[in-house]
């Protein structure tokens, strides 16, 4: 594979990354903007809510997308996804807030959400695909890793423009600009993909839904059990304690995005060095391990949040970020061995869409639900417990239903 093939490929995902995550980082900030009759907490979780509204969207776009990626080619599934999000990057920037046109505002919001999950589901693992697809299998850990690092590329550069409009007191009315420049930064990654010559051609077939859900049930459910702890892991060090950390803490909102862009950038760095590691040993085993150490360590890094100081704070959140990074390293290559080819752009994207938005998406609503409810802090972590032993079941099954079609070289 050229450098050129790898960097664009890197490169649409990183913009694709940004548009959907820019939301999340926004929250906080825009509660008080969609929800201002409610209390802190209540407008939180209800701002929170809209996060995972992507879950009938992200399905339905995995199959479209599915289908056009295993029958017309993955190019073509990738540069519509892409593009499209650039269009519905520029809409979210007109979103009317609550002062503007009343309880009317979170339906905006909402609509905006669901069109850019249907879209973003075609992309997030079909980029992957295509790149792997490629590449020689002693490569898959490595490349897998390095795109993993250009999805947190894209969560970086949003993390990053949230806190410079609040370091700025800007965030009221320039939250704006940041969906613009998400417009921008996409239609330039769909242009600069389109520009790239195909790839090998892979034989492709007609994914049914038949073979979706029947064929293809048992990995299928590995991929979204598996998919959701992995998002609901990223979902808490980067998404949930932006908003909880505030509410249980003297620091403020400002204090933790800060936080949360450096945070960004230690994920980013050391993402390929969990792929070569996982590259050296056992997929399954490495991943197993980390999901059993965080059922284990849950509870008490969220006890351990309740009052701490800003380098206590900070090491906790890298303790869940390392967790996140080591445990999605591997997570491409394993996927890819248990998928054909032939329906792998539609089996896969479906797997983890139903995982990442039924299971993942929901965890800081779900989490934050459980400590309005009984008030203690340990709560947080149960429904996370819950995903990292349903992974560490799935993990060890998916060794019985690894496909034995050799994957593709170049």
């Amino acid at each position: 594979m050229s450098f050129r093939k790898l960097w664009n490929t890197c490169l649409g995902n990183l913009f694709e990354h940004y548009d959907t995550a820019l939301f999340s980082f926004l929250a906080p900030f825009l509660a008080p903007l969609i929800f201002p009759e409610q209390e802190k907490i209540s407008a939180l979780m209800l701002t929170y809510l809209l996060i995972p509204l992507g879950m009938i969207a992200r399905p339905i776009g995995s199959l479209v997308f599915g289908f056009i990626g295993d029958v017309y080619g993955r190019e073509k599934a990738l540069f519509l996804t892409l593009m499209g999000m650039a269009v519905i990057s520029g809409s979210m920037a007109f979103c009317p807030t609550f002062e503007q046109i009343g309880f009317l505002s979170p339906l905006f919001f909402c609509l905006g959400r669901i069109l850019q999950n249907f879209l973003s589901a075609g992309e997030t693992m079909g980029g992957a695909i295509y790149l792997l697809e490629n590449t020689s299998e002693k490569k898959h850990d490595l490349l897998g890793s390095i795109y993993s690092a250009s999805t947190m590329g894209g969560h970086l550069l949003a993390s990053f423009g949230v806190f410079l409009l609040s370091h700025y007191q800007m965030i009221d009315s320039g939250w704006r600009l940041l969906y613009l420049a998400g417009c921008m930064t996409a239609l330039f990654g769909s242009i600069a993909r389109r520009s790239t010559s195909p790839m090998q051609p892979i034989k492709t077939t007609k994914t049914s839904l038949k073979t979706l859900f029947s064929t293809y049930r048992k990995p299928l459910l590995c991929i979204a059990i598996v998919s959701g702890f992995a998002h609901a892991t990223y979902t808490i060090a980067l998404v949930l304690m932006n908003g909880l950390i505030p509410l249980v803490t003297s620091i403020s909102k400002a204090e933790i995005m800060k936080i949360n862009s450096y945070l960004l950038i230690f994920d980013f760095s050391i993402l390929p060095l969990f792929g070569w590691i996982a590259s050296k040993i056992n997929r399954e085993k490495f991943m197993m391990a980390i999901s059993l150490g965080a059922f284990l360590f849950a509870i008490p890094l969220m006890v351990s949040l309740e009052g701490a100081s800003l380098i206590t704070i900070i090491g906790i959140r890298m303790v869940f970020v390392v967790l996140g990074v080591a445990f999605y390293a591997p997570f491409h290559a394993w996927a890819q061995q248990l998928i054909p080819s032939n329906v792998r752009y539609g089996v896969i994207s479906f797997g983890y869409a139903i995982g990442a938005q039924l299971l993942g998406s929901p965890t800081a609503a779900i989490s934050l639900s459980c400590f309005q409810t009984t008030k203690m802090i340990s709560s947080i972590a149960w429904y996370w417990m819950v995903l990292a032993f349903g992974a560490t079941i799935s993990l060890l099954f998916s060794l019985r239903v690894k496909t034995s079609e050799p994957l593709e070289t170049v």
